[in-house]
């Protein structure tokens, strides 16, 4: 990955978070231009390279597409998750599933001690813990983890 496309992925991925955290909605045209920049800046170098990274989209798809039926996951952050996936082939899913668990870990306890000073968004009858949690926080941490490694 070039400098370039690296800088531009996880500018990115962080516009996306800053979003998340103040309005709880990334916008459309974040997860478009992430994917428009992959094809543009991380152009696969061979046509087995963008077979890799067909496969990682339609693992995520199915995965986040599970957990976004479920209700568990938003709109926004399965959009995000499958432009990003344009950017992981197939050999390296793992990695940045692992750092998403990572990342996915920390935010929950952050958020888990933020409901128990007293701060977060809260619904009535929820014993105090946060009801939504800008998920794109955690993507963007696990993007910038797997694209560090990566480089």
């Amino acid at each position: 990955m070039t400098l370039y496309a690296f800088v531009t992925f996880n500018v990115l991925l962080w516009c996306a978070a800053v979003s998340d955290v103040r309005r709880l909605r990334i916008p459309n045209a974040l997860p478009a231009l992430l994917a428009l920049c992959s094809v543009a800046l991380a152009f696969p170098s061979s046509p087995a390279e963008a077979l890799s990274r067909t496969w990682s989209l339609l693992a995520v798809t199915v995965v986040a597409g599970a957990l976004w039926v479920r209700g568990l996951l938003g709109g926004g952050d399965l959009k995000l998750l499958m432009a990003c996936a344009l950017w992981v082939p197939f050999p390296t899913l793992p990695t940045f599933a692992a750092a998403l668990g990572l990342a996915s870990g920390v935010q929950g306890v952050g958020a888990l001690l933020l409901a128990r000073m007293g701060t977060g968004s809260r619904s009535p009858g929820s014993a105090g813990l946060p009801q939504r949690v800008p998920y794109a926080v955690t993507i963007a941490a696990a993007g910038l983890c797997w694209s560090l490694l990566r480089r």
